[in-house]
């Protein structure tokens, strides 16, 4: 009898199975033959479409690459909910489980071929991603269906898509993000600024709707017992405040940028804001899994896995981040953003920004001494009068009202 563990590799080279970026490798006798992932998928679910047709009532929604209910999908949905409009909801999620999707809405496994049946069979697609990991598989979009692309970052600064040199020196990568935004019927957008991105960061951009970001309307109305809820679920005080630390990943995913002395950050805080302060860390989704574990102790709460960013943002008091566009979210409340920054130059080498990070309302820290004397300085009265002059410049154009806008536009193509 052959055992299969001990002579793996020799058992490999007689057969096997391996998937590359597009495409299952099989091996037999040596020979490798290459099949396209859209023969598994893509002509099924094709295939299913022709049968079935399209489902006009049916909304198949994403929030970056299935990671949470939350993102701008999230609030259009729960537009849609509370006007009981009598649409089927479907949400993509790496969890179907333990998602916090509300009755009402169906969740389906990201990627599963069920994901696939959903997408080729539903009227709307929203995202705020792209879809290259259907798109490789098979997917593709007919005339009868309709794309809205939200995006996930608003006024950001750090360089996306085709002006990032790295992303497009892949031509793998390059080709299906090509065909995800040539797929795009619409483009939601909350400003001249970000508009004039879509236009120069993407490929053949038509249809843009400045009807601002879903996302942020949560800013503009008052959640009664959101604070409550999220300070229960982490078991800290209602009467402490907030700072939320949220900086984005690097490139080369490494840890050493985000080296703040909190104790001291701390301190700082007390005599400058007054109150007791709890301290949360929110990682990029690319570090979550690596960072599972870190800044957790009786000073710091890492609060990566909660499934909506915008909520922590609502009841944060202060913000600290680097080049993450929720800064640009969270200035929206007026309340303090300091940005902490080790790495300025290197990452304005390799990511690049769209304008000068000094340009901003927000004080630049490059080491813990400089983000405490930020902090001692800050100007409340100066700092709100920057945020308004630089919403304005930007052609900011957010009002609270941006989920409503586009489920006008959503009933005007279903109805």
């Amino acid at each position: 009898m052959i055992n299969f563990k001990k002579n793996k590799k020799t058992v490999q080279k007689i057969f096997s199975i391996v998937n590359t970026w597009d495409c299952k490798v099989v091996t037999f006798l040596g020979f490798k033959i290459k099949i396209p992932f859209k023969y598994f998928y893509g002509l099924i679910a094709n295939g299913l479409r022709k049968i079935l047709g399209i489902v006009n009532n049916k909304i198949v929604f994403s929030n970056y690459m299935g990671e949470s209910y939350g993102g701008n999908s999230k609030y259009i949905t729960e537009e849609i909910l509370n006007r009981k409009l009598p649409f089927e909801l479907v949400w993509l999620l790496k969890d179907t489980k333990n998602n916090n999707v509300p009755k009402g809405v169906k969740p389906v496994k990201y990627g599963s071929l069920k994901a696939f049946f959903e997408l080729v069979t539903a009227k709307i697609w929203i995202d705020n991603y792209h879809k290259i990991d259907y798109i490789k598989k098979g997917l593709d979009k007919n005339s009868q269906q309709i794309y809205i692309q939200t995006w996930h970052g608003s006024l950001g600064i750090k360089k996306i898509e085709k002006s990032v040199f790295n992303l497009t020196s892949d031509s793998m990568w390059e080709k299906y993000a090509i065909e995800n935004s040539k797929m795009t019927n619409f483009w939601i957008s909350n400003s001249l600024f970000e508009t004039n991105v879509y236009k120069n960061s993407f490929w053949d951009v038509k249809n843009i709707k400045e009807f601002g970001h879903p996302q942020n309307d949560i800013f503009f109305k008052t959640h009664e017992g959101l604070k409550d809820n999220i300070c229960r679920t982490y078991n800290i005080s209602t009467d402490k405040k907030i700072l939320l630390y949220a900086p984005t990943f690097r490139d080369s995913l490494s840890f050493d940028p985000y080296d703040i002395n909190f104790e001291i950050l701390e301190d700082a805080l007390k005599r400058k804001f007054d109150g007791n302060w709890c301290i949360m860390v929110r990682f990029h989704n690319r570090l979550r899994k690596r960072m599972k574990n870190s800044y957790q102790n009786n000073r710091v709460i890492n609060v990566s896995n909660y499934h909506d960013m915008q909520e922590l943002l609502y009841v944060a008091d202060i913000l600290i981040s680097d080049y993450s566009s929720c800064m640009f979210d969270f200035m929206l409340t007026k309340k303090p953003v300091f940005i902490f920054a080790v790495d300025i130059e290197k990452y304005s080498e390799e990511r690049g920004f769209y304008y000068p990070l000094e340009t901003t309302p927000f004080s630049i820290a490059r080491n813990n001494k400089e983000l405490i004397t930020n902090v001692n300085n800050f100007d409340i009265v100066k700092y709100k009068s920057e945020v308004e002059q630089f919403l304005k410049d930007k052609g900011c154009m957010e009002d609270g009202q941006a989920s409503k806008r586009v489920v006008d536009l959503i009933e005007k193509i279903i109805g």
